[in-house]
C-alpha cells in the first residue's frame, strides 16, 4: 500500500527518522503494560483507566509511526498520531480509529478540564478498543518487518 505522508510533512506535524527497532519494541512493550495498568485501575478510577488505555494506544501509534520512519513533532502530537494511524490502517479500521479519537477527546477533557464523566461500560469498552488497536499495530509492524525481533 502506497501512503502519502505529504500533508503531515508539509504541515510539520511529523519529521523523518530512521526506524529504531529497539525504540519501537520498547513502545509496544510499554503499551501492553499500560493496558494492564488501565485494566487494574478499573476498580479505582474509571476516568484514569480510560486515560491510561488511551495512552497505551498513543504508544502503539508512535511505534507504528517509528516503524515507517517518522515521528510526531510537538505540534498537535496526539491528534497527529491518531490521524497517522488512521491513514496507515485505512478505511477497514475506520470505526476503531474513530473510537481512538473519541478517547483522545475524553482524555483531553479529563486532563485539562478535570471532567470525570466516564461510566464503567465506557471504561471497559476503552480497554477493548485499546487491545484491538495495539494488537493490529503489533501485527502490522511484525508483518512489515519479519526479520526484526520485537519482543
Amino acid at each position: 500500500m502506497r501512503v502519502n505522508y505529504g500533508k503531515f510533512l508539509k504541515s510539520k506535524l511529523i519529521k523523518r527518522q530512521k526506524p529504531d527497532f529497539k525504540q519501537i519494541s520498547h513502545q509496544l512493550q510499554r503499551s501492553l503494560k499500560d493496558l494492564k495498568t488501565a485494566e487494574a485501575n478499573l476498580k479505582i478510577d474509571l476516568t484514569w483507566s480510560l486515560a491510561i488505555a488511551y495512552h497505551s494506544m498513543i504508544r502503539a501509534g508512535k511505534a507504528l509511526m517509528y516503524s515507517k520512519g517518522y515521528l510526531p513533532t510537538a505540534k498537535r502530537s496526539h491528534k497527529t498520531i491518531v490521524e497517522f494511524t488512521k491513514l496507515m490502517l485505512g478505511d477497514e479500521y475506520h470505526t476503531l480509529v474513530s473510537k481512538f479519537n473519541r478517547m483522545r477527546r475524553k482524555r483531553h477533557d479529563f486532563i485539562y478540564d478535570s471532567k470525570n464523566h466516564i461510566t464503567h461500560s465506557e471504561a471497559e469498552s476503552s480497554l477493548k478498543t485499546a487491545k484491538k488497536l495495539i494488537d493490529k499495530i503489533i501485527d502490522l509492524v511484525k508483518q512489515e518487518n519479519p526479520e526484526k525481533d520485537l519482543f
